[in-house]
């Protein structure tokens, strides 16, 4: 590999890593991922240092890396709460407001979705003894489901 293919590989990289980071991506995840991305270049130059391609031993260091391990699981409950999260609000939504309702000429009232769902979600942990951080969790959530379209933004409400 030449200096002006290192050079352009180089650039590649970081800008892949700052757009993976505007994406969403957390530090850790970009320092794990610069790990890996490091050895394959290493290997790529032909460093003698650097181990064989074909041996995936710094990939099981890597998995086996403690803070991998914790970002690996905070990652996963983060997504299980989440999705549990979407589906009671999506009961609860059927509950109140079913889609086959027919609202046609009855006077409506449109209602965020957090205004029905936060209240709904603070006395279920209310009852668990939930702290307010708890409860701001909750609320972070909702609000990031909305965003990302898999929570309606508002609901039509009949006015009675």
């Amino acid at each position: 590999m030449n200096n002006d293919d290192r050079a352009r590989g180089l650039a590649r990289l970081r800008a892949l890593m700052a757009m993976t980071t505007a994406n969403g991506c957390t530090e850790e995840e970009e320092l794990s991922a610069a790990r890996m991305v490091a050895k394959a270049v290493e290997q790529l130059d032909g460093n003698p240092a650097a181990q064989p391609a074909t041996d995936p031993s710094w990939a099981a260091r890597e998995r086996d890396n403690p803070q991998y391990q914790l970002l690996l699981e905070k990652n996963t409950l983060e997504g299980m709460l989440k999705t549990t999260l979407q589906e009671l609000a999506l009961a609860h939504i059927n509950t109140i407001s079913p889609a086959k309702r027919n609202l046609r000429g009855q006077p409506v009232e449109w209602v965020r979705t957090t205004e029905l769902m936060l209240p709904y979600f603070n006395m279920m942990l209310g009852s668990s003894g939930a702290s307010r951080l708890a409860r701001g969790i909750v609320d972070g959530m909702v609000e990031e489901l909305i965003l990302d379209g898999l929570l309606p933004d508002a609901l039509a409400m009949p006015r009675d």
